[in-house]
């Protein structure tokens, strides 16, 4: 109500354009904005306290209400308690509000969740100070300065990031850096460079382990006996193929397109080459695309070849019927 009486003064008074900086108890108090005029007087910046819901309160103010309202019935000066002058409602009992008619919706809940978090911390600091947990607590004279300093949130462990939880610097929520990133000095997750790796939640990224086959390895010569061996076959009979191109052995066999075929053969077999020795830029770009476009055209070679084949047979059937 003393607010409220202020800013109508305010108004009264014609004091307009200005910046006023309040608590939530009046900036966002309907019986503040219900005043006619209030939006003359400028801008209101509202300091708003972190507020959460208090297990159990509602149902304890249920029962207290209940409970104050029956005592109140049975009781003969429960009038009389009401009609005595109450300065404030923070002097007021429950029974006299309840034998009122007054709601409970005058209190203010994030003053009781101050007051809930304050005695909390205050309660869980002494429990420690005295060593509660075994059961039974230590008798001894408590220092002001030997109660703890309270923490919002715990320190995040190695490789976690901190993520803001709310306006406090000190409550925040961790988070795990992803592989190929690490955590670095300025507290964020940052990705490694191209030559370097990361596993999750680390600080620091460590330089990238190349697996190749070398060319003089046992298993390397091996392989690459057999794929010069395939080459060379492949590529005699397609030299043979192209210097009787034009006989009817050849021609039966598929001609230009057989030929095709076995050109494509020797392409998907040298892109092999590119997977032996260091990696290196040209031969990462040429493997995988060259052997799937040689694949592709030896295959569109077999299906021409199988489709003209069927069509002779289907066309010579015909004839003969």
């Amino acid at each position: 109500t003393g607010t409220s009486g202020f800013f109508q003064v305010v108004i009264e008074q014609n004091v307009t354009d200005k910046v006023w900086i309040g608590t939530e108890d009046w900036s966002v108090a309907k019986l503040v904005s219900g005043i006619p005029g209030i939006q003359t007087i400028g801008s209101v910046l509202g300091v708003s306290i972190k507020s959460a819901m208090l297990p159990g309160l509602k149902e304890f103010e249920d029962r207290s209400i209940e409970l104050s309202r029956q005592s109140a019935m049975m009781s003969q000066n429960s009038a009389n308690l009401w009609n005595q002058a109450v300065p404030c409602l923070q002097n007021s009992t429950m029974s006299m509000l309840t034998s009122g008619d007054l709601s409970m919706g005058m209190y203010d809940i994030t003053s009781a969740f101050n007051v809930y978090k304050a005695v909390y911390a205050l309660a869980h600091a002494l429990h420690l100070l005295l060593s509660c947990d075994s059961g039974t607590c230590q008798k001894m004279q408590v220092k002001p300065w030997q109660i703890p300093v309270s923490v919002c949130s715990p320190e995040c462990p190695t490789g976690y990031k901190r993520i803001l939880n709310g306006q406090h610097k000190c409550c925040f929520d961790c988070e795990a850096c992803l592989a190929a990133t690490f955590l670095n000095k300025s507290g964020d997750c940052q990705s490694c460079t191209l030559d370097e790796w990361a596993p999750p939640e680390s600080e620091q990224c460590f330089n990238r382990t190349v697996i190749y086959l070398p060319w003089d390895e046992p298993m390397s010569v091996a392989l690459l006996v057999v794929l010069a061996l395939t080459m060379l076959l492949t590529l005699g009979t397609a030299l043979t193929f192209l210097l009787h191109l034009n006989t009817p052995v050849v021609k039966s066999a598929g001609g230009r397109t057989c030929l095709v075929m076995l050109t494509a053969l020797l392409g998907a077999a040298g892109s092999a080459f590119c997977h032996f020795g260091l990696p290196r830029p040209m031969a990462c770009l040429l493997k995988q695309p060259l052997f799937t476009f040689s694949i592709t055209v030896c295959l569109a070679c077999v299906a021409v070849r199988s489709i003209q084949v069927v069509c002779i047979f289907k066309f010579s059937s015909a004839i003969f019927k």
